[in-house]
């Protein structure tokens, strides 16, 4: 399988599989049957999550989580298999469960997965890019699931490692794979496109992401590329005709339809005419020779972006105008994005804090100047991690940015994000409207004596926990 391995997926339910023997199930795994009756169907594909145990799984023991809590698990509730790797006793499963037994835990999963990839034909669509590739696959998941059956990406859980959990959520009748591919080393978005050849595609971006993780930036446009080069023959590829560095890609040798999307470029899927609305954004899009009008219940031209490059992927996947509006409109946001809670005294909390990079924090800037009109607005930064010999510079660019801002308060907390605040501060921000904090009890205390009816903008990377303290601001009563 290559160089990269499988671990424990984080999915919190096991996955349905097609029904399959347990003696096939033994085949395929190139595993032996210590017990158990061969002719015994399963139904569902359980990979460590021991909560989520049921009669007719098989579940595969994991070697990273506990051993007792695992056994206690499995009396509780047998199912129907347990696959356990050399080392770990047969004795000690329950005797109502067939037991197989692998060389190799991981190539074992791999091995099921595939057998179930190769039971179904689903069409398969794929989206990367430094931002919004989750926000975009969602809008999707919400346009396509009006009057089909999809599989999708969820939360984070986008890159190699988790790609099994994917195609053993397969099931008959499921119509659609939407696939949000991720990457934290360059390999890893080719090494899912081997397996799946998507038939439509769309990089929504270039930036700063994980610029640390793989060595610069032109490295991160080599991973993007892998997407591109990994698209099966005749497919569709959406490119973001606003984005500079996304001008770096190579279609040379892609066979299949490129199409842009855009606001401020000509762009086959242009965006325009912005309104900010309490409850989201309508925008207009020309395509096809026709214009239309939508919505989306969030803020922010970066998520129009996300919306162009989701409307073009459904219109290739055949959804109608009228699907398209409807799913945009009711799509349910990944938490932790532009994500609207409320405050004491009127505070408006928008928690933004799933990740951070120079590009989305700036994005959610201007989300907050946008929207704060005369409530005072006040912006919570955080660190930007991976993002290597380019940390100090990016710190930077938002200070610079945050600058021109109409800010009531800029407020930063975290070694490298203090780089923005002297930097607002050098670009002539009131020095009275910067204020750094070190401990975050320090920063509640002073959030929660902030002018009432303020709009409060928290943006991170996820080691800092910024939740954390928007939890607290927001239970406050």
């Amino acid at each position: 399988m290559g160089s990269t391995s499988i671990s424990v997926y984080r999915l919190k339910e096991a996955v349905p599989t097609k029904p399959i023997a347990l003696n096939h199930c033994v085949r395929i795994l190139k595993g032996s049957l210590i017990r158990g009756n061969g002719h015994t169907v399963l139904h569902a594909a359980n990979q460590g999550k021991y909560k989520y145990l049921r009669k007719k799984q098989i579940y595969f023991y994991s070697t990273s989580r506990s051993h007792e809590k695992q056994i206690a698990a499995l009396r509780r509730c047998p199912p129907a298999a347990v696959v356990i790797p050399r080392g770990v006793s047969p004795a000690a499963i329950p005797k109502a469960t067939a037991v197989i037994q692998v060389s190799d835990m991981d190539k074992a999963r791999w091995r099921l997965a595939l057998w179930n990839w190769r039971q179904h034909a689903p069409r398969v669509s794929a989206v990367t890019g430094s931002a919004g590739k989750s926000t975009t696959t969602a809008m999707i998941a919400s346009i396509l699931k009006q009057n089909r059956r999809v599989v999708h990406t969820t939360g984070n859980l986008n890159t190699f490692r988790y790609l099994p959990s994917y195609l053993l959520r397969l099931s008959p009748g499921d119509q659609v794979l939407s696939l949000e591919m991720g990457m934290k080393s360059l390999d890893n978005i080719a090494s899912q496109c081997r397996i799946v050849r998507p038939e439509v595609g769309a990089v929504t971006n270039v930036g700063e992401a994980h610029a640390g993780s793989v060595g610069g930036l032109n490295r991160v446009v080599q991973a993007k590329q892998e997407l591109i080069d990994g698209l099966r023959s005749g497919s569709t590829l959406y490119l973001n005709a606003d984005c500079q560095r996304s001008r770096q890609l190579s279609t040379r040798r892609f066979q299949g339809k490129v199409y842009t999307f855009g606001i401020h470029q000509p762009a086959d899927i242009q965006g325009g005419n912005l309104r900010y609305t309490t409850r989201g954004t309508i925008f207009d899009v020309k395509m096809d020779g026709k214009r239309g009008t939508f919505f989306i219940p969030t803020w922010g031209k970066h998520n129009i972006y996300n919306a162009l490059a989701a409307i073009g992927i459904a219109r290739s996947l055949g959804s109608s105008l009228r699907k398209i509006k409807s799913g945009l409109q009711r799509v349910e946001l990944p938490k932790m994005r532009l994500q609207r809670l409320q405050g004491a005294a009127r505070r408006v909390l928008i928690n933004d804090a799933w990740n951070a990079n120079p590009t989305a924090m700036k994005a959610g800037l201007t989300v907050l100047n946008s929207i704060s009109g005369t409530r005072p607005a006040i912006a919570v930064l955080g660190n930007m991690m991976e993002l290597g010999s380019y940390t100090r510079s990016a710190h930077r660019e938002v200070g610079r940015f945050a600058a021109q801002l109409n800010l009531h308060q800029l407020i930063t907390y975290g070694r490298e994000a203090r780089e923005i605040g002297k930097t607002a501060i050098a670009e002539k921000m009131n020095p009275q409207r910067v204020i750094h904090f070190h401990s975050r009890q320090s920063l509640l205390r002073h959030l929660r004596n902030t002018p009432p009816r303020s709009i409060i903008y928290f943006k991170a990377s996820r080691k800092q926990k910024f939740e954390r303290i928007v939890n607290a601001l927001a239970n406050r009563k």
